[in-house]
């Protein structure tokens, strides 16, 4: 999504290191194989940073990775859909994200498709626009969102498991946040949905960001 702001930290990295190390052992990045890793989690629990610090460490192994944000497949711009939640909180929900397009995508990619057509938002511009992406020389797609595991598709799954409360401080350094109580409301339906997917990850981030529960 562009717009969005990603401020890798050491800890982010060194949770990527563990992360990696467990990526590495299962799957052993023969390149025979595309690979789909999904990130869950609730607004502002770091699905972001861990996504793009696997990123980072697995370019030291050599191997090149995708990441996708679900923010860039939801129907309405940000701005549009902030409104329409104001009109109903019953706007509120994985129906707001376009999550049959991400499925297609990522059975594209692990196809083998040579190139991608997806939706990008400009936060900034309240725009959804479409981008083409060759991804042919990517071995891995790191699919990070609220409501990912919902779908099919993934070889490995992670949940970090952390809630919007436990998250207020890191929301409200974000650029695109606000504070409110209307806000906090969303956050408490997405959380009644979000929580769920915990029992389907493979791997779940604790509240202070380490591996907690390694389900391999």
């Amino acid at each position: 999504m562009i717009g969005d702001i990603i401020e890798l930290q050491e800890k982010h990295l060194a949770t990527a290191k563990e992360i990696t190390a467990i990526l590495k052992e299962k799957f052993s990045f023969n390149k025979e194989k595309k690979i789909a890793i999904g990130i869950a989690g609730e607004s502002g629990s770091g699905k972001s940073v861990t996504a793009y610090a696997i990123q980072k460490v697995l370019e030291h192994e050599k191997v090149k990775s995708l990441v996708v944000q679900m923010d860039d497949y939801f129907k309405l711009p940000p701005k549009t859909n902030h409104e329409n939640r104001l009109q109903s909180l019953e706007n509120v929900g994985i129906h707001e994200v376009d999550l049959e397009m991400l499925s297609k995508n990522i059975d594209e990619f692990k196809k083998g498709t040579l190139e991608i057509e997806k939706p990008l938002v400009n936060y900034n511009e309240n725009s959804v626009s479409t981008e083409k992406i060759n991804i042919s020389d990517y071995d891995i797609m790191i699919v990070e969102g609220t409501y990912i595991l919902e779908l099919g598709g993934f070889d490995f799954k992670i949940f970090i498991d952390r809630n919007y409360k436990d998250t207020y401080e890191n929301r409200m350094k974000r650029n695109r946040d606000e504070q409110s109580d209307f806000v906090e409301k969303v956050l408490e339906i997405e959380h009644q949905t979000i929580r769920k997917f915990k029992n389907n990850a493979d791997l779940i981030l604790g509240k202070n960001y380490e591996l907690v529960n390694p389900n391999l």
